[in-house]
């Protein structure tokens, strides 16, 4: 015999009464930790940091840092007793760059030109306090191109490794970006005027996203061969020139306690330099200061320099190092 279900059940044999009542509760139930979340979003979660370990590394051990082999170390650099193949020439910059290939496969962009010391000079300072930098080296005069239009030996370059983890992923501009008014990106502002790095413009500015590795996303600031020069108010100034890096000072005045520089390129990125405060001044310069007068050295002997010239460069450098921690008695009165 077949029992029909009663009026107030289906064929599950679940009251129909009750129904509503399990609606309710669950939409109640969700309602409820919708409401909790809330609330734990608002009282009693820490605020989201920043996302400015996308713009510095977190935690640098700056007086470990190799400046001579930067941040590719020994392992990526490039060989000096191998031939490399020509892939193609790029002629749209400033400088001529010619992308190579050695034996085992490893692709350079080798740039020539006034930049290839300064370059990499500028570059192992960056990276010795934080700022992300793609591997970069100094070829001697002399290295070799085998077969196509470029074949036989080449004056210096400077050569950057491309890293095929790293996939570009355009540009970021110094006014419109995740960190503005932070103190790492007012401090990555301060090291280029220390440097004299006058082509401040954005599209020197990239970003880029790395297959696994934390973070994904970096923000990088490239070719920075207009460096250790003087700068000017005008387009161009002077670059990898030990006596025009010493004739410019660093900080020209301190208004209360907003810095103004002594920096020339504001044709080319106005408002740069700007909005600079003695705080941001320092972090950049007491990190600096944790490097040892051998770290600096490597940096510049890395780039080429001669004896003579990485002296000059450091003495100055370390000149306005010291300039800079001198605001120490602002901060504190």
């Amino acid at each position: 015999m077949v029992v029909a279900p009663a009026p107030d059940m289906d064929r599950r044999g679940t009251c129909k009464r009750l129904l509503p009542l399990i609606a309710c509760g669950i939409a109640a139930t969700s309602c409820m930790n919708d409401a909790k979340s809330w609330v734990d979003d608002v009282f009693t979660s820490a605020p989201k940091p920043r996302p400015v370990e996308q713009l510095v590394e977190p935690d640098v051990d700056i007086p470990s840092r190799d400046l001579f082999y930067g941040v590719g170390g020994k392992k990526l650099a490039p060989r000096t007793d191998v031939a490399y193949r020509f892939l193609e020439k790029d002629t749209s910059g400033m400088s001529d760059n010619f992308e190579v290939e050695d034996p085992s496969g490893r692709r350079f962009d080798a740039k020539f030109g006034r930049e290839t010391k300064s370059e990499v000079a500028a570059s192992r300072l960056l990276w010795a306090i934080g700022f992300y930098q793609p591997p970069v080296y100094h070829m001697r005069e002399g290295w070799k191109i085998e077969g196509g239009p470029e074949a036989g030996p080449q004056p210096e370059a400077r050569f950057r490794y491309d890293d095929p983890t790293w996939k570009g992923d355009g540009m970021w501009s110094w006014r419109e970006n995740p960190f503005e008014g932070t103190r790492e990106l007012k401090g990555l502002i301060v090291m280029n005027v220390l440097i004299n790095n006058w082509d401040v413009k954005a599209s020197n500015n990239k970003t880029y996203l790395r297959e696994g590795q934390t973070p994904r996303r970096i923000y990088v600031v490239k070719d920075l061969g207009q460096s250790f020069g003087q700068t000017v108010q005008t387009f161009l100034g002077s670059q990898s020139n030990p006596d025009d890096y010493a004739k410019e000072p660093f900080i020209r005045k301190v208004d209360g306690d907003e810095v103004e520089f002594a920096f020339g390129p504001i044709l080319l990125n106005p408002g740069v330099g700007e909005g600079i405060h003695v705080d941001d001044v320092l972090w950049t310069c007491r990190r600096l200061a944790q490097l040892s007068d051998d770290q600096l050295r490597d940096a510049f002997r890395a780039a080429g320099y001669s004896d003579a010239e990485v002296t000059a460069f450091v003495t100055q450098l370390q000149r306005k190092i010291q300039e800079g921690l001198a605001l120490e008695q602002r901060a504190s009165s």
